[in-house]
């Protein structure tokens, strides 16, 4: 029996090592911000993709070259926009990818979740003024309106995500 006890505290030990070991820790400001990111980018890079697909059959269906260059320069803009988010989430997923399985799930979620719902406000948001100040022929007046329309810190917040440059890594 006395050789099982050290073989019984040794098992113990190990796991209240492997215990403390993976017990999650909470994230820091710049991985829950990465976090946020990667959903607003996946949103962004899909909504650039149907983008994409759109002006590709405006091409295909163009009644002019004129028309159909036109359409196929804007297709080309939007991919390398496309290029330039994927960059961008590609190096926050590598940022986070040898941190994430040690961080605390729920703050994690709780970060795409915020990021998802902030994506689709500013969506509603971009929505709403283009209606609205859509029909302003004055490019003064255009600026006027768009600056004045939306919520500034979701804009500037979903935004910030286009650049990584405040990665640390």
């Amino acid at each position: 029996m006395r050789a099982a006890l050290p073989l019984f505290t040794l098992c113990a030990v190990n796991a209240a090592v492997a215990a403390g070991v993976a017990a999650p820790q909470q994230p820091s400001e710049v991985e829950l911000r990465c976090m946020y990111c990667v959903e607003v980018l996946k949103a962004e890079i899909n909504l650039q993709q149907h983008m994409i697909s759109a002006s590709d059959e405006a091409a295909n269906n163009a009644t002019s070259p004129q028309v159909r260059q036109q359409w196929l320069d804007t297709s080309s803009e939007l991919l390398q926009g496309l290029a330039r988010l994927e960059g961008v989430l590609n190096r926050m997923q590598v940022y986070l990818l040898p941190r994430i399985h040690t961080l605390d799930p729920y703050a994690l979620a709780t970060a795409l979740r915020q990021g998802d719902t902030d994506y689709e406000e500013s969506r509603a948001i971009a929505d709403r003024c283009a209606v609205e100040c859509g029909r302003l022929q004055a490019t003064n007046e255009l600026q006027a309106c768009s600056s004045a329309c939306g919520d500034r810190a979701l804009l500037t917040r979903v935004s910030a995500c286009d650049n990584a440059a405040w990665l640390p890594h």
